[in-house]
């Protein structure tokens, strides 16, 4: 549970139909992963406050709360108390209010998290995993890579399942499929806004960036369907037609 499960509120607290807490829970955000994590729960955030809206809707009360087992960086502190959730620190006493550490990829001016920073690093780092040299026809080796992850998880060529997910896989092979086209045309930039169908985190690219393209659900697409879903087919076709 945590942060790589991407899609699920991790735990809640108060009886049905009554006020509840919605609790993400994270392990103790070591600074190697800082980038990563960030933007898991750049992701997860959206979709449990999604759920806490739907829950309005149908008249219920609902607190977002994350639960840390060690200091968050003060950027991630920063993003969630903007937004009024609370975040506590677990520790053998009990829980405290987290106050912190220094952050390695620091929050913008505006107080937005410095997306092209933290795609930047998680895309470096699948790279360096991986060999990959950052150019358009390097994602058939990152399609190979998530062939080989379904293939761990039990799945053939010709299986799906709908809900399988890898976290960590998702956030960093999709932050290196949208560096590749980022970098391979003139106009394209991460965008972070609401959950909806290009995902809470994508790219929007072209002419006025009228373009949406979720890079990272189409990682979790090829896991869940297969080959069906190319990576290399996405980036290379949108290529083709933004810079034409």
């Amino acid at each position: 549970m945590g942060l790589a499960d991407l899609d699920t509120v991790d735990l809640v607290t108060g009886p049905p139909g009554g006020d509840q807490g919605l609790w993400i829970v994270t392990d103790d955000w070591p600074p190697a992963r800082e980038a990563l994590d960030y933007v898991q729960l750049l992701v997860k955030l959206a979709g449990v406050l999604a759920y806490a809206d739907r829950l309005g809707e149908e008249g219920h009360r609902s607190t977002v709360l994350l639960h840390s087992a060690g200091e968050p960086p003060v950027s991630a502190l920063e993003f969630l108390r903007e937004r009024g959730i609370a975040a506590m620190v677990g520790s053998g006493d009990g829980p405290r209010p987290a106050t912190g550490r220094p952050a390695e990829y620091p929050n913008l001016h505006d107080g937005s998290p410095d997306l092209e920073a933290l795609q930047g690093a998680n895309a470096a780092r699948f790279a360096d995993e991986h060999g990959l040299d950052g150019s358009v026809e390097s994602l058939t080796l990152v399609d190979d890579v998530l062939d080989a992850r379904r293939r761990a998880h039990g799945l053939g060529p010709g299986d799906e399942d709908e809900d399988f997910a890898d976290g960590d896989l998702i956030v960093l092979a999709g932050a290196y499929a949208g560096e590749v086209l980022r970098h391979h045309t003139p106009e394209a930039a991460w965008w972070l806004g609401p959950t909806g169908n290009s995902g809470p985190l994508h790219l929007r690219a072209g002419l006025g960036h009228g373009t949406r393209v979720n890079a990272l659900g189409r990682v979790r697409r090829h896991l869940q369907y297969g080959a069906g879903e190319s990576v290399h087919g996405l980036i290379s076709t949108l290529l083709s037609r933004l810079n034409n």
